[in-house]
């Protein structure tokens, strides 16, 4: 390995990648699912329970992951792609695409800036240093800062 790479950084590894991300995305899905079937929000009960599983999941698993592997092509993935995938497919399926200019871009950039900071925050958790772990940690409160800022 030539000077100047990182040495103590781990092969990105696509199998643990794809495992997590899609654990994450069906977390998501089962509760939004369940609200396109019964045309109601998920409320409390099992539903919520999944919705707040995802939540967690969603902003954890990045820095676990990042700090655990030390892959920041990992973690930025398992903090960017569910999310955005799952939203994205799923307003698809539904047929729940915003009408309006104004809509479409709000919902838009909700849902790329909250995939854009579950990436950073697993990039900076990958980092494997105390002050790159607070970054993260950082971006993952800001991450549930703007889920919640999105809730109608």
């Amino acid at each position: 390995m030539p000077s100047g790479t990182h040495d103590s950084q781990q092969q990105f590894n696509f199998f643990y990648v794809i495992i997590i991300s899609c654990s994450i995305a069906v977390l998501w899905l089962i509760p939004l699912f369940m609200m396109m079937i019964r045309r109601v929000g998920s409320g409390t009960g099992v539903w919520g329970i999944f919705s707040i599983a995802a939540l967690l999941v969603t902003t954890i698993a990045p820095v676990a992951y990042g700090w655990y592997k030390r892959d920041e092509i990992g973690a930025m993935l398992i903090g960017s792609a569910p999310f955005l995938l799952t939203m994205c497919i799923l307003r698809i399926i539904s047929g729940n695409i915003p009408s309006g200019n104004d809509s479409l871009m709000y919902s838009a950039l909700y849902i790329l800036s909250l995939s854009l900071v579950g990436g950073v925050e697993g990039f900076f958790a990958a980092k494997k240093n105390l002050k790159s772990l607070l970054i993260a940690i950082f971006f993952a409160i800001l991450w549930i800062v703007i889920f919640l800022s999105g809730i109608h």
